[in-house]
């Protein structure tokens, strides 16, 4: 108190090289840097900045000693957020189709009413394919919705060039002269 700046706040990694925020504002992340890094900020979990925290070094031996380490790890709970919103690295074709393809039950606000005893019944949804065409065209989802914001996907999708067996997805139909073909 009374003794000036103890730090300086940098945005670090920001699009301004070097933008400092103001410790003796009572909100200094309200600041335009702040808003612009939080709308590039890119996948691995919710919007998020890094700030530096510039000591004064006299103050900063004062208050934390002399410490080897400039670099402070991250916390756990960083860690965590990065690792519950973080996306795998690659997966194959089959495991879209797979993904698409699988049974979901649906939230009980969206129950139907049974026509027989009239109570309210939770239901499931599955989504199939029923024929294929002679060229399929696959059009992998890019971004995630968040919220209101969108993340770009950056998984790999891994997938073969011949041979690609699409029977495990299509839905098995019991018409005796109804053989789709499986194999691309």
């Amino acid at each position: 108190q009374g003794t000036g700046a103890l730090f300086r706040i940098r945005l670090a990694g920001g699009s301004a090289p070097c933008t400092y925020l103001s410790p003796q504002d009572p909100r200094p992340l309200c600041h335009p840097a702040i808003d612009r890094a939080l709308q590039l900020s890119g996948a691995g979990g919710p919007p998020h900045v890094r700030l530096t925290v510039e000591w004064d070094t006299s103050t900063k031996e004062r208050l934390f000693g002399s410490l080897q380490e400039e670099a402070v790890q991250d916390a756990e709970s960083v860690r965590r957020q990065q690792q519950a919103h973080g996306q795998q690295h690659s997966c194959t074709l089959d495991e879209c189709f797979q993904l698409y393809t699988k049974e979901e039950q649906l939230a009980p606000d969206d129950a139907w009413r049974c026509p027989h005893c009239k109570v309210p019944q939770q239901g499931t949804v599955k989504l199939s394919l029923w024929t294929l065409p002679d060229i399929l065209i696959i059009h992998l989802k890019r971004f995630r919705q968040v919220a209101e914001q969108r993340h770009k996907l950056t998984t790999l999708v891994r997938f073969p060039l011949r041979g690609l067996d699409m029977a495990p997805h299509v839905a098995q139909r019991g018409q005796p002269g109804g053989q789709l073909r499986g194999r691309w």
